[in-house]
């Protein structure tokens, strides 16, 4: 008896800007080794895949870095909505269309999962429905991912698939399985991914736990994730292994919302665990950690571990912004943390700290204070533009503030766009200020 055949897809994305950080479809591709194991044929079409053939003969190769970050294919694309107000070139990152929907047509799927990113990327995720409706017409299309959990409504009036996944996405996957007489998979996906040699080509991420303890009023990680579950350390080791057996990597990323928080239980004993192997891993951290939980031995043996550089989420170095927005960082925390980094041996330009920018409300004046303070302390500042998302606590006021009607198009909720330039703080003021970060951050690198 032939085996049930799933098609998962990494769709392209559509934006003004995007760069590989250690971009990876990591919950797709768990969820692949979960269809893997129940018995069906995976199959992935991976719409950023950078080794393309036919991409790289008609763009060129993108430029790529030894850790497995870089770019990606880019292609100009026409803004879809009112663009009038944005001074940015807005692209198609990925693939060709045409290599796209060959890779699709060549495969024969009983169901076809689409994964999704921000929320404002939906347009990849419409093309790839659509591409998927051309050719394999009848064929059950689900899309789950962070756009389907937060915009669910949207995403099935808009991309159009036959199934939204969003809250419980086990359950509603598993009934939706065994509404087409498909087997159905027990328990939940591992930790283990796919191993797919062209998603992990030279890099892998990982996730140690989920969800997050905090309840900062501009971040989703509560929607996604409710509650915080701390991983175990041997298991999320057995899973770097099996990366790096499998498929190579030399560089690995982490993709937590709060690594730091119950680290004995979870990263320190996963640190021990690389620290006694014979693993040479390069890891990095692009999400940043809550630095009012970094202490000196967690520092010393991410160093030991191979820690390359270490990002902290700092925001602000205004009082009122924490007391009003996350509550996380208190007084001296981020002299402290920058302190047990040096000590423990990293340099100042392997110690990057994120800034917020772009806020509602927000005074360009606070944000050159932070990049000044953060830079004096010898380290380099990262300043992150804010993108409103759906559903946080935050959301009531950026739909009021916002001049873009980010509430009926999730287009505008890009942080490209600057939904809340204002008086006070423009995009003249924008770019000043990562002008600023940059010239200061220069002599640390």
């Amino acid at each position: 008896m032939d085996k049930p055949a799933a098609l998962l897809i990494n769709p392209p994305v559509y934006d003004f800007s995007l760069y590989d950080l250690f971009h990876k479809p990591l919950g797709l591709m768990r969820i692949g080794r979960w269809l893997v194991e129940a018995g069906y044929l995976v199959t992935l079409v991976d719409a950023l895949d950078i080794d393309d053939e036919p991409s790289q003969a008609a763009l060129g190769a993108p430029r790529r870095k030894n850790n497995g970050t870089g770019k990606f294919f880019r292609q100009p694309a026409p803004f879809p909505a009112d663009g009038s107000m944005i001074k940015r070139r807005y692209s198609r990152y990925g693939i060709l269309s045409e290599s796209f929907a060959h890779r699709i047509a060549g495969r024969k799927p009983d169901i076809v999962l689409i994964t999704s990113g921000m929320t404002y990327w939906y347009p990849g995720v419409a093309e790839a429905v659509r591409t998927v409706r051309r050719e394999h017409p009848g064929v059950p299309v689900v899309v789950g991912g962070v756009y389907a959990a937060l915009l669910p409504e949207h995403c099935e009036k808009t991309a159009g698939p036959d199934y939204v996944v969003a809250e419980k996405p086990w359950d509603k996957l598993k009934t939706i399985l065994s509404a087409h007489s498909l087997p159905v998979p027990r328990g939940e996906p591992s930790k283990k991914a796919l191993l797919t040699p062209e998603v992990w080509r030279g890099a892998g991420v990982l996730r140690l736990n989920e969800g997050c303890p905090l309840r900062c009023d501009y971040c989703a990680s509560s929607l996604l994730h409710p509650g915080f579950h701390p991983g175990n350390g041997e298991e999320s080791f057995g899973v770097l292994r099996e990366l790096v057996e499998a498929c190579g990597i030399s560089a690995a990323a982490f993709y937590d919302d709060a690594l730091l928080h119950k680290k004995s239980e979870s990263l320190k004993p996963f640190l021990e665990r690389v620290i006694e192997s014979d693993l040479d891993i390069s890891f990095f951290l692009p999400n940043a950690v809550h630095l009012g939980l970094l202490d000196r031995d967690t520092a010393v043996l991410m160093r030991r571990a191979g820690f390359k550089e270490v990002r902290l989420g700092y925001e602000s170095s205004s009082v009122p912004f924490h007391e009003d927005h996350d509550s996380k960082v208190g007084a001296g925390d981020f002299e402290a943390a920058v302190g047990v980094l040096l000590d423990a041996g990293f340099k100042g330009g392997e110690i990057i700290a994120y800034i917020l920018a772009g806020m509602p409300g927000q005074f360009a004046e606070e944000v050159e204070e932070s990049v000044r303070l953060v830079s004096a302390q010898g380290i380099r500042a990262s300043i992150a533009e804010y993108s409103p998302v759906p559903g946080t606590a935050l959301w009531k006021r950026s739909v009021e503030t916002s001049r873009f009607p980010i509430e009926d198009e999730p287009l505008y909720q890009n942080n490209s766009v600057m939904a809340f330039r204002w008086s006070g703080f423009g995009l003249e003021d924008l770019q000043r200020l990562k002008d600023l970060s940059r010239k200061l951050s220069v002599d640390y690198r």
